[in-house]
């Protein structure tokens, strides 16, 4: 289907991106499509929620961003109450961010927040790569290619924002990591403010073109990266052969649920489960524009930040093997078409997935089931999860908030 471009009922304009290649889209989309369930095709409000949310961003988070603007409050501060709680020397503004995201809501389940967390971390190494993937087929797109281009995507700073997005994706499933006082939790919270100043500065510059781009951070670009990290990454993890029931995704999408309403995504983003999270997903892609030159920049740079991984033994010979390891991977779960005509990157045969499928179905489809056999998976998972985190920050502690690509 070719999504409707009938301008919604009120509010700014539609940017020129919504539904700018719908052809594409549409190709792009496709494998999706087969996913979404009976009647894929979005509806005429389903699409305008879409054009809407292009204009809409963070109003709380927001909110934040002008106080500190103003004067009212400062970063420090923001990292005093995110590390120890509000108290009675609180400024307002961050007691009224802070006491909203401290209020969960009624709908958050401890247990399977858990669950979401382990069924992630028990893959290990495989959920790495396979949001690696997520954020390499992001870029297909040219919806946030400027955006990340500007704010530190490019050249240097690429190997430092892959590893700081892989933090961040470690912490979430790290047991407790979406506690309160956990690290999962914090870097959540900051990344909602460092979204929120990125906007302010970038909506207020002349050469941002809101008639063509929208918010520069909007909720459906937020709504599409959660079904990156969550919808995009269980198909991916399946392909890789790992076995997954219905209510291990729906724990997975409960996870990611919680994570987009404390990182500021609107309620309707939010899935329910794996297929209202499907449904959402592909019809944000399918109004997708197409990708740019930008997009090949983008992917070039997180190619070569591959190239800048520690590895304490064998270094050559480790980033050769992970070179070609992902050029079979992102072949598989991103496309030939997309990794080539899109991204501008080589593609390969997918040993690499033929090899992790027979590994998977024995590790997580028979051994998981032994006695103390998914415990051992999981302290292995954590384990390995670190890693390849320490890979991007060879001996160094990584504190929240110490690089942003927030305007100073």
């Amino acid at each position: 289907m070719t999504a409707s471009t009938e301008p919604i009922a009120a509010g700014p304009a539609v940017p020129t991106r919504f539904n700018a290649d719908p052809e594409w889209a549409e190709g792009s989309s496709k494998g999706m499509r087969g996913l979404v369930g009976p009647n894929p095709d979005p509806t005429q409000a389903e699409l305008d929620k879409i054009a809407h949310g292009l204009t809409t961003c963070d109003e709380l988070g927001e909110a934040l961003a002008e106080a500190i603007a103003n004067g009212e409050t400062n970063l420090k501060e923001f990292r005093h109450v995110l590390a120890n709680g509000l108290d009675a020397e609180s400024p307002e503004p961050l007691r009224a961010f802070f006491s909203h995201l401290q209020q969960r809501p009624d709908w958050v389940d401890d247990d399977l927040l858990a669950e979401g967390a382990r069924v992630m971390r028990q893959a290990g190494t495989d959920m790495a790569d396979v949001l690696n993937s997520a954020l390499l087929n992001g870029y297909r797109s040219s919806a946030d290619t400027l955006l990340l281009s500007s704010t530190g995507g490019l050249a240097n700073g690429s190997a430092r924002r892959v590893g700081e997005t892989m933090k961040w994706n470690v912490e979430c499933v790290r047991e407790g990591g979406m506690e309160r006082a956990g690290e999962g939790w914090k870097l959540t919270v900051h990344v909602r403010l460092m979204h929120a100043l990125i906007n302010r500065h970038y909506r207020r510059r002349d050469d941002w073109d809101f008639s063509v781009h929208g918010m520069p951070i909007n909720q459906a670009d937020q709504g599409a990266t959660l079904g990156l990290n969550s919808t995009y990454y269980l198909v991916g993890i399946r392909l890789l052969g790992m076995p997954l029931r219905r209510r291990d995704g729906d724990a997975v999408m409960h996870l990611w649920r919680y994570i987009g309403w404390l990182i500021g995504v609107d309620e309707h983003w939010l899935p329910l489960d794996e297929r209202d999270g499907r449904r959402k997903f592909y019809h944000l892609s399918l109004t997708a524009p197409a990708p740019d030159e930008l997009s090949k920049g983008l992917a070039a740079a997180f190619e070569k930040s591959r190239e800048k991984l520690a590895y304490p033994r064998f270094e050559t010979l480790r980033r050769r093997y992970e070179a070609a390891k992902n050029r079979s991977l992102f072949s598989v779960l991103i496309g030939r078409s997309g990794m080539h005509d899109d991204l501008g990157l080589a593609t390969s045969w997918p040993w690499y997935v033929l090899v992790r499928i027979p590994i998977n179905l024995v590790k997580h489809g028979l051994f998981a089931r032994l006695p103390g056999g998914r415990n051992f998976l999981l302290r292995r998972g954590q384990k390995q999860l670190d890693k390849a985190l320490a890979r991007h920050f060879p001996g160094e502690a990584i504190a929240i908030g110490e690089h942003t690509h927030a305007p100073k």
